[in-house]
């Protein structure tokens, strides 16, 4: 017998599962994902208040002064990986309740759908530079990491950040937004809404939570990306793998250019 939890989670109308539209390989209920998707949000912002004060407390303790708060130092890292890491405790839990196939071992059309997927997202790249170019926004940085840097006072610290960073841009952050904006939001929409709607959807969320109006359009672009992609194959590791592709070159890109700075 179901959980009252997990009873409240499942509920939606199985035929609007069924339609055959191409949602049957993303969808979950309707009610649960998105109270899953919330669940996990809230429950990672809670998780990085708590964790950003204790990290705090312990830093002052050990080194004696209050830690640099600037995006790229182990503080805010190490803040970013509390709340990834609770929010994706739960919304593993949600998501392999809710649909336990989201993640299988990718197959030959997995890979093709990858490779289609690489390429989309190369072209809204090219896309990108020619927007940032018309509108003299070369310089843009995206919003929360303006003032980025790896460099602390040690070569030890600055390992740290950049270890910190990479785990949190390319490991935990793609794996993590994939679960929450593709696995339970577009499955959840795509439940009643179909692919196209829930993608669209779930594709202008994901571009408003990152708070930055100049790329508010490539970030719509590559979730709605994901999203077919994950529609296409069925399998949330190729959107995972497509994200995190992503994230590397930026993550390469505010690196490298704050070791260079401090040359």
């Amino acid at each position: 017998m179901r959980a009252p939890f997990d009873a409240l989670l499942a509920t939606s109308p199985a035929s609007s599962c069924d339609r055959i539209d191409g949602r049957r390989a993303v969808a979950v209920p309707l009610v649960g994902g998105l109270l899953a998707a919330l669940g996990a949000s809230a429950l990672g912002i809670l998780a990085a208040l708590v964790g950003v004060l204790v990290l705090t407390v312990v830093a002052i303790l050990a080194l004696g002064n209050v830690p640099s708060t600037e995006s790229g130092h182990p503080l805010l890292a190490a803040t970013e990986l509390v709340f990834y890491a609770a929010a994706g405790a739960f919304g593993w839990w949600r998501l392999r309740a809710l649909r336990p196939d989201a993640f299988r071992r990718p197959t030959a059309r997995d890979l093709r759908i990858l490779a289609l997927g690489i390429a989309a997202l190369v072209g809204a790249q090219v896309l990108l530079i020619w927007q940032l170019a018309v509108f003299h926004q070369g310089g843009h940085v995206q919003s929360g990491f303006e003032d980025f840097d790896v460099v602390g006072h040690s070569r030890a610290v600055t390992a740290l950040g950049v270890g910190l960073t990479v785990i949190a841009m390319v490991g935990f952050g793609p794996l993590i937004e994939e679960i929450v904006f593709r696995g339970l939001l577009f499955g959840a929409l795509a439940s009643r809404l179909g692919v196209l709607g829930g993608a669209a959807i779930s594709a202008v969320l994901f571009g408003a939570v990152h708070g930055d109006p100049v790329l508010f359009p490539w970030l719509v672009i590559v979730g709605l990306v994901n999203a077919f992609a994950y529609a296409a194959s069925g399998n949330l590791a190729v959107p995972v793998v497509l994200h995190a592709l992503t994230n590397a070159v930026g993550a390469t890109i505010l690196i490298e250019t704050s070791l260079h700075a401090a040359r």
